[in-house]
């Protein structure tokens, strides 16, 4: 299909149809023949030279992805609260944040397993993985097993540091995300109130680095040594970590909205010293941390009543869609071993394309679209303002008929590097022209732009070089076909384009651009890599997201779901010897050891251990050749030495190498490998050493963002009605 013909055309004809000129559904001609031979142009547009005419572009249709919601306790006594069981005293009264019913008028005693489950993550998330707004993964002093009381492992006394913040971008991008979605559900001014913190807090990662559109993975305070710690900030001392060029000075912290005072006032040890320190930032952002802020704030946006935030937002996300600088590889047609080893190299996977596919071989531009680096090197540079429009000129070409051909893709290749800091260094690309995922992810950029602003730049960068020049919606279409096998598969690849896409969609408002990316969601994120992956999140999107007649699995998929989202939670049971025991749900979730032969002895009838086979072998260890040249493969390939043979959970591929076995299907929720985003990860993995038992805890926003889709999506209706609110629970001294 030509979707630049069919798209681009839909404008035009849309004319005709509206001075009574135009044919039916079925008439695409737009030639003279259906016009009265009195008449001799449409509105402005001569009917005898058509082709002379740019034809007027397709409307592009956007909407609120939620409804704004109707609070259940106005004009009633009752006052929301938004963090479970939480008390307080006021006015000599105790006062516990509980379950109402606003729909029986009466407190609820025992909540419903979920949703109690829920609110339970959302306070852990709150109070002890959010350091400054940020979701961050906690570290323990001690070793925490399950079942232990909030009051031992809640104490300060037991907190170490926040030293997996790395992922703080996406990770905080979701937590906001499961917010906006509760909020949805509840309608209260209290959880109105915590989603625009939320979002807050999303939008100052982003101030800090002061780069408009450049959002950082956290954000902290270096400390000389011998400072104090504690589990309210992010915190680094001097001497005890190693900095790169990626850890920058904060730009402006003391006019910076929403910063800790520690970032301008320091921190006061227990002897009353104030110890000053460093506001810094920790910089490469990639797609995953892009996408965490991409699929949060456009979903915010519509349900903001604070305008200067609004203005934030729009500031920041068109300006990382505008900063983006284009990067074009030429004339590939003249060596197609090269056009072939360039798609090897970017797409990561094998080829299958269905017949049906655009053919991609036959590609004579590569069209990439990167996010720079600031770094030490280049930071003077004029280049760190929000530009003007869409870079449609390119910041670098490279022909394949040059002689500087290959000398210049080296080079490339070099600044695509993530670690080095070089001048041109990138921290993420974009290849629309031949990856399904960028393709989307760029339309929804220019949509989301195009919502905020009604600004026609970015609807005829859609239309006009995405879908036109590119076809972009004929790449999506071709998302599925570059797959690898679970041996080396990066299943956060499938996560951070999934949500995304899911945002997109329900962002569109009825067009044939929804519907065209609606079945690219169902035929290659669902049917092509998902759908056998066990995916609890994506099954709700997938469910929730598309009509019956496009979600053809739709039953399947909801059925998966509502059995499985019952087994979310904490994951603890496995290292208490019961891993389905649901006491041990209702846990935090933490770094468990979780051993191959512990899940083999757990898993239904069916599973077992398997090694790769000589096909997926191949695929996984497939050496990139350009132009005589060996590149390391892109994917997630990993083997060890073993030269004493395989061992007990090991298969030999030969060489005195070994790799690690996996599952043969997707495996129960609860025998799931401990990690901070379960949605991301390998579901056949055979388990994790976690060292230090419970050593760390995660925010668990993989729990409350598809409890709370669900619930949106009306999936899950006990609970509905069900609030947050304060309740007297005795007298206090105040």
């Amino acid at each position: 299909m030509n979707f630049k013909n069919t798209l681009l055309g839909i404008g035009f004809v849309s004319v005709l149809v509206a001075v009574g000129c135009g044919g039916g559904d079925d008439d695409t001609d737009t030639g003279p023949a259906d016009v009265p031979e009195t008449v001799d142009t449409v509105g402005d547009i001569p009917i005898d030279t058509p082709l002379d005419v740019e034809p007027p572009l397709p409307p592009l249709p956007t909407k609120a992805p939620l409804a704004t919601p109707a609070d259940p306790l106005i004009d009633t006594d009752i006052e929301s609260c938004a963090l479970y069981q939480e008390e307080r005293c006021l006015s000599g009264k105790l006062q516990q944040c509980q379950v109402y019913d606003t729909v029986g008028e009466a407190w609820v005693d025992t909540p419903e397993t979920l949703l109690h489950r829920t609110l339970l993550f959302d306070r852990w998330r709150d109070l002890y993985n959010s350091p400054d707004g940020q979701a961050i993964d906690r570290d323990f002093s001690v070793e925490v097993l399950p079942g232990t009381p909030e009051s031992e492992w809640g104490n300060p006394e037991n907190f170490a540091g926040y030293w997996g913040a790395g992922d703080g971008g996406i990770w905080t991008g979701w937590s906001v995300v499961a917010a906006i979605l509760r909020y949805s559900q509840t309608g209260t001014d209290a959880d109105y109130e915590r989603m625009e913190q939320h979002v807050r807090d999303m939008v100052t990662m982003y101030d800090v680095t002061g780069v408009p559109g450049y959002v950082c993975r956290y954000h902290y305070l270096m400390l000389p040594e011998g400072a104090p710690n504690t589990p309210d900030h992010i915190l680094r001392w001097e001497n005890q970590h190693n900095l790169s060029h990626h850890d920058r000075l904060l730009a402006d912290p003391e006019n910076t909205p929403n910063l800790p005072d520690i970032y301008t006032d320091g921190i006061t040890d227990e002897a009353g010293k104030v110890w000053k320190g460093t506001p810094m930032w920790h910089g490469r952002p990639s797609i995953d941390q892009n996408t965490g802020p991409m699929t949060s704030l456009p979903m915010a946006w519509d349900l903001l009543k604070d305008e200067a935030l609004k203005d934030r937002i729009v500031h920041h996300l068109t300006c990382y869609l505008k900063r983006l600088q284009r990067i074009e590889l030429t004339n590939l047609q003249q060596n197609q071993d090269l056009l072939n080893g360039l798609m090897a190299y970017f797409s990561v996977g094998e080829l299958q394309l269905d017949p049906e596919d655009i053919d991609l071989t036959r590609l004579d531009t590569i069209v990439g679209y990167v996010n720079r680096q600031i770094n030490t090197i280049n930071e003077d540079q004029d280049i760190w303002s929000c530009p003007d429009t869409v870079q449609m000129e390119p910041w670098r070409v490279i022909d394949a008929t040059s002689d500087t051909f290959l000398v210049e893709l080296i080079e490339l290749v070099m600044d695509m590097d993530t670690e080095d800091g070089r001048e041109n260094q990138i921290d993420h690309y974009y290849f629309p022209s031949i990856r399904g995922g960028d393709a989307m992810h760029l339309m929804h950029l220019a949509a989301m732009a195009y919502h905020f602003t009604g600004d026609d730049m970015y609807r005829e960068f859609l239309y006009d070089e995405l879908i036109g020049n590119i076809d972009t919606i004929g790449v999506a279409h071709t998302a599925g076909a570059f797959n690898l096998p679970k041996f080396c598969k990066k299943y956060y690849g499938d996560q951070i384009t999934y949500g995304p896409w899911w945002a997109f969609l329900e962002l569109l408002d009825a067009s044939d651009l929804k519907t065209e990316m609606q079945k690219a969601f169902h035929n290659e994120m669902w049917d092509k890599l998902v759908k056998v992956a066990g995916n609890t999140d994506f099954a709700i999107m997938y469910a929730g997201a598309l009509p019956k007649d496009i979600a053809k699995d739709r039953q399947q998929a909801l059925a998966f779901a509502m059995d499985n989202i019952l087994w979310m939670g904490g994951n603890g049971g496995t290292l208490m010897d019961d891993p389905f025991d649901p006491k041990w749900l209702d846990d935090p979730r933490r770094s468990y050891t979780l051993t191959p032969d512990q899940v083999l002895a757990a898993t239904p009838d069916g599973i077992m251990a398997v090694c790769p086979t000589d096909d997926e072998l191949a695929i996984c260890t497939a050496e990139i050749d350009i132009m005589g040249i060996t590149m390391d493969n892109l994917t997630g390939w990993d083997s060890q030495d073993c030269p004493n043979g395989p061992g007990p959970w090991e298969c030999d591929i030969g060489n005195e190498v070994c790799t690690d076995q996996m599952a043969s299907g997707p495996l129960p929720i609860p025998l799931r490998r401990y990690t901070d985003f379960l949605w991301q990860r390998n579901p056949f993995e055979l388990g994790r050493d976690a060292g230090v038992e419970g050593h760390r805890q995660f925010a668990g926003s993989d729990v409350s963002e598809p409890y709370w889709n669900a619930r949106r999506y009306g999936f899950i209706t006990e609970g509905q009605g069900q609030v947050l609110a304060w309740k007297e629970t005795g007298d206090c001294t105040d």
